[in-house]
């Protein structure tokens, strides 16, 4: 499951801009001031600004009250929800119709319904072998979990009992209905 065409856009809307600050304010990829559009961006340079941007979430503060004359609320509040962000390494479980399931790999071990922007987690995951560990950022956007546009897959396959693991982790959150689908 992914977003709508226009949850998409707006999304990339809100988040190049942000990316753009984050890279201006601590001069990070000089060649890549003015961010537009996320189209031609490398990887590895949204990667590196993202990474700052989740070190210190108190830039978004600082970044919605030099835009606040130019934003709408339901988009600061958008932009404002990210400070939510769980970032870190996750077992993607399993795919289902209304997204796919990851499983942190934090002492918490959170269960996460996550969906993907413009690709599903199926798209994006391709052939890997499922349970697959990646790195990312999940985030709130409306009323869903995505995301932040960087998944960096192990490429590496559980072994049965991890995996095993894993799967009574979903299972058990699904049973106490504990998995989480929005923050």
């Amino acid at each position: 499951m992914v977003l709508t065409e226009e949850q998409a856009k707006l999304f990339y809307e809100l988040w190049i801009p942000l990316l753009d600050f984050v890279n201006r304010k601590y001069k990070l990829c000089k060649e890549f001031y003015g961010m537009d559009s996320p189209k031609g961006l490398p990887l590895d340079v949204v990667r590196i600004i993202s990474e700052k941007l989740w070190e210190n979430t108190s830039v978004i503060d600082e970044y919605i009250s030099k835009n606040v004359q130019n934003m709408p609320e339901e988009h600061i509040s958008i932009v404002r929800g990210w400070k939510k962000v769980v970032h870190g390494k996750f077992v993607v479980e399993r795919h289902l119709k209304n997204g796919s399931i990851l499983v942190s790999c934090d002492e918490d071990g959170g269960v996460y319904m996550v969906r993907g922007i413009y690709s599903s987690w199926r798209e994006l995951l391709g052939i890997l072998p499922m349970p697959q560990t990646v790195e990312t950022a999940l985030i709130p956007f409306q009323d869903v979990i995505i995301h932040d546009g960087i998944v960096m897959p192990y490429r590496v396959c559980l072994g049965k009992s991890m995996a095993d693991q894993v799967r009574h982790m979903y299972l058990n959150a699904k049973e106490q209905k504990r998995i989480i689908e929005s923050m």
